[in-house]
């Protein structure tokens, strides 16, 4: 609880140096310039991944459909590409969406920058003023992503120690079991040992007895 409880802590304070707003912003694709918007996310590349396959889940939409990671293969000039996606301001109006998930820059592997396309379909991208109803729309649906990113990443910590957690529990009761196998062959090995001492005992006063005999056919043979 108290890794979490900073973890979070970790997280408002890198929110609080990035604005949570997307900016409108030229993004080539396919060597052409197209209107779009960029957002600035405090994760790693892999966290910004998750947080938008969970954003996109949430409008009912279903990027995974043969496995974990399918939705990678649709891919288009390096942005993942989702058709017939409906945003939650729209009237069930279908989009395709375009991003890109990028890490801002070498030194800031913790940052990401992600791009967005929204097009109608067949790359007929739109903009702020060729649509701007859906343009505000997509605004909004990529600022959600601040808050999301926060939240996903709590839950993948908090999956990881949930993990972590289990694997010790589970070495723990191996370890106790090898204890009480242990403890288990130390009191058999004990029971070895005293029967051991008496079989010694009962040899040695059979060594007595047969010594002393040998000695005292000696002292006849020595008389005669």
């Amino acid at each position: 609880m108290r890794k979490l409880i900073v973890l979070a802590f970790v997280l408002s304070a890198g929110f609080s140096s990035i604005s949570g707003q997307s900016t409108s912003s030229t993004i080539e694709i396919d060597d052409k310039m197209q209107p779009g918007l960029r957002i600035e996310l405090a994760s790693n590349t892999d966290m910004a991944e998750g947080t938008l396959l969970q954003k996109l889940k949430e409008t009912g939409y279903k990027p995974e459909t043969t496995g974990a990671m399918f939705w990678k293969r649709n891919t288009k000039d390096g942005f993942y590409v989702f058709n017939g996606v409906q945003l939650p301001d729209l009237n069930n109006e279908k989009l395709d969406l375009y991003f890109k998930v990028e890490r801002k820059s070498r030194k800031e592997k913790d940052i990401s920058v992600m791009s967005m396309l929204v097009s109608k379909g067949y790359d007929n991208f739109i903009s702020a003023q060729s649509d701007p109803t859906t343009f505000a729309a997509a605004t909004g649906f990529l600022n959600g992503f601040v808050a999301n990113t926060a939240s996903y990443s709590l839950q993948q910590e908090l999956l990881q120690q949930e993990k972590d957690l289990a694997d010790a529990e589970k070495k723990m009761e191996k370890l106790q079991d090898e204890d009480k196998s242990l403890r288990k062959k130390i009191e058999e090995l004990n029971a070895d040992l005293v029967n051991n001492r008496v079989s010694i005992e009962q040899q040695a006063a059979e060594v007595a007895k047969l010594r002393a005999a040998v000695e005292a056919l000696k002292q006849r043979s020595v008389k005669n």
